[in-house]
C-alpha cells in the first residue's frame, strides 16, 4: 500500500518542477506544448505528462479553461470574485487556479458568467505560473504584488485530492 501523503507530495513536486521548466516559453493561442502554450494548454500539458490524464475530457463549455474547471477530476474550491480577502492557504502548490477574465471566445462579457477565461498552476508562496497572451510567454505572477490576479481569482482545483489519487493507473 502506498502512503497517499508521500505519493501526493512527490506528484506535487513533479508538477512544480515540470511547470518551472516551461517558464519563458512562447505563448500561442490554442497550443498545448511542448514548445508553445496558451494558458489551458500549459495546465493540460503538465498534468498530462505527470498523471497521463486528459483534463479536457468530460469537461463542458466552449473554452478549454472551462473544460478543465468542469471536468470530473479533483476537488474544486470556489472563491468570490472581487474579494481581496481570499484565503490563499486553501490552495496547495501544484493546484490549478482559475481566473474570471474575458477569454478570446467571449464576445460579450457578462457579470454573471461563472466560468473562467484564464488558468495557471499555483507554485506556493503567493506565486503561480501561467501562459500570458499579453506578455507573449509563460510567466510567474504574484497574488500579493499584483492584486489584479487575487481580485479575479474564482476557483482552485486540487487534482491530487486523496479521494482522486487512487484513480491514476500507476498509483494503485
Amino acid at each position: 500500500m502506498i502512503n497517499a501523503n508521500t505519493k501526493e507530495m512527490e506528484l506535487r513536486y513533479k508538477i512544480i518542477k515540470l511547470a518551472l521548466l516551461q517558464h519563458h516559453k512562447k505563448y500561442l493561442h490554442g497550443s498545448n506544448g511542448p514548445d508553445t502554450f496558451d494558458c489551458a494548454g500549459l495546465v493540460w500539458f503538465i498534468y498530462h505528462e505527470i498523471l497521463y490524464i486528459n483534463l479536457y475530457k468530460n469537461g463542458y463549455g466552449k473554452s478549454t479553461t472551462t473544460k478543465i474547471m468542469t471536468n470530473n477530476y479533483g476537488k474544486l474550491t470556489l472563491f468570490k470574485e472581487n474579494d481581496l480577502n481570499k484565503d490563499l492557504n486553501l490552495i496547495n502548490y501544484g493546484d490549478i487556479v482559475f481566473f474570471h477574465r474575458q477569454s478570446l471566445e467571449d464576445k460579450i462579457p457578462k457579470e454573471n458568467n461563472k466560468y473562467p477565461g484564464h488558468c495557471g498552476i499555483y507554485l506556493g508562496n503567493n506565486l503561480f505560473i501561467h501562459s500570458s497572451r499579453i506578455k507573449d510567454k509563460v510567466v510567474i505572477s504574484n497574488f500579493i504584488k499584483n492584486e489584479y490576479w487575487k481580485n479575479i481569482l474564482v476557483a482552485s482545483k486540487n487534482i491530487l485530492d486523496e479521494n482522486y489519487l487512487y484513480k491514476f493507473k500507476y498509483i494503485k
